[in-house]
């Protein structure tokens, strides 16, 4: 099975709400979607927002989702309309302010927020550093590649000199344990999705 027939699989069982699905649906993209959105808005946390608001979208409207035969250029195109909307608001409600003599009213923490919050918190932070160190160096160097420079698994035979079944291997072996070891991090996501 290939890696697009894989995603496309994954997608189908977010339709058929698969919390399972979603949680890896998000790990699969989500570095790759942060470096995109940051090239885009020149802002990490546009950027994380941007993620979050799509992924709980897709996630609340799933019974409604169609079958996408490009899951990755789809999610792409989702965050770079995100952002656009995004700055277009920002704008206006900056020209808004300009015209008026009294601050706006400060806004409850939206779901984004508590998920960045989530994200960024210390404890977590932790928590992933102590489950990185179960990784070989390999792993970490392939993981470090794969998600957050995005290459992809020919991009890392050309660097690396090994051949992208035994990168694919060693990335998805990183990937078990990673998510075995941050389990419980995974189960608050859930719940997560799950309440919204």
């Amino acid at each position: 099975m290939t890696a697009a027939s894989n995603m496309t699989n994954l997608w189908d069982r977010v339709r058929q709400g698969d919390t399972a699905a979603m949680v890896l649906l998000y790990e699969q993209f989500y570095a790759g979607l942060l470096s995109y959105g940051v090239q885009l808005s020149n802002s990490n946390e546009t950027a994380q927002d941007a993620i979050n608001d799509v992924f709980l979208n897709i996630w609340d409207s799933r019974s409604k989702l169609k079958s996408v035969e490009n899951v990755k250029a789809y999610l792409f195109a989702c965050i770079r309309r995100n952002i656009f909307r995004s700055t277009v608001k920002k704008r206006q409600h900056s020209l808004l302010q300009d015209d008026t003599n009294y601050p706006f009213e400060q806004s409850d923490p939206t779901h984004e927020d508590v998920l960045v919050a989530m994200q960024e918190s210390d404890e977590i932070r932790q928590k992933v550093q102590k489950a990185l160190e179960k990784l070989t160096e390999r792993q970490k160097e392939l993981i470090q590649m794969k998600y957050f420079k995005g290459m992809d698994y020919r991009q890392i035979e050309i660097e690396t000199g090994i051949s992208m079944k035994t990168a694919y291997n060693t990335v998805y072996n990183a990937m078990k344990i990673l998510t075995n070891e941050l389990q419980d991090i995974l189960l608050s996501l859930i719940s997560f999705f799950l309440l919204f």
